[in-house]
């Protein structure tokens, strides 16, 4: 009886799992895949009344933190969490305070980059930083991307545009890479 049921898991679990692997492989540009970059968890969301608390932590954590190698770090690690953040809002149905989120986060990404590239011209050694960031941009556009499919009209569109930001943050993470 064990063995019939565990025969049956299996195969309820290929069929639909394979058919969530092909939704995620397609996106707006055709090129969204599953990224294998452990996203934080992101503890007390937004919507939260105590949430104040974990801003002031997370700002006052960050002014702290003069080194722009470290400062490009916590960046994207602040980044991440909005990211997941903002998807947990869209699986609550809160759009548009997802979207405020989903900004912030871009901005910690677009922040995470900027130090990044400082910490280079200071002449450090960035490779893994930039290596993380190319990982965890392509993240930022398949996680997006799912929040785009999960909604429709206005709140679809802005969660596009983020997705074309990101993108956008990638292509600048390459040419930082490169120079």
């Amino acid at each position: 009886m064990k063995n019939i049921l565990f025969v049956v898991f299996v195969f309820v679990f290929f069929i639909f799992g394979s058919q969530n692997a092909l939704a995620q492989t397609a996106s707006l540009s055709g090129n969204i895949k599953h990224v294998d970059y452990t996203l934080p968890y992101p503890g007390i969301l937004p919507d939260s009344p105590l949430y104040f608390l974990k801003v002031v932590r997370d700002n006052l954590l960050g002014f702290f933190i003069s080194e722009s190698l470290k400062k490009a770090e916590y960046k994207l690690l602040m980044a991440d969490k909005r990211l997941t953040s903002a998807s947990a809002l869209v699986d609550k149905k809160n759009y548009p305070l997802a979207i405020t989120t989903l900004s912030k986060a871009e901005n910690y990404f677009y922040q995470a980059v900027q130090n990044a590239a400082k910490a280079k011209e200071e002449g450090k050694e960035t490779n893994g930083i930039l290596n993380k960031l190319l990982i965890a941009s392509e993240k930022h556009q398949e996680i997006i991307y799912q929040m785009v499919l999960k909604t429709k009209g206005d709140v679809r569109y802005s969660l596009e545009l983020e997705e074309v930001r990101a993108k956008s943050f990638q292509d600048t993470v390459e040419v930082v890479k490169a120079n």
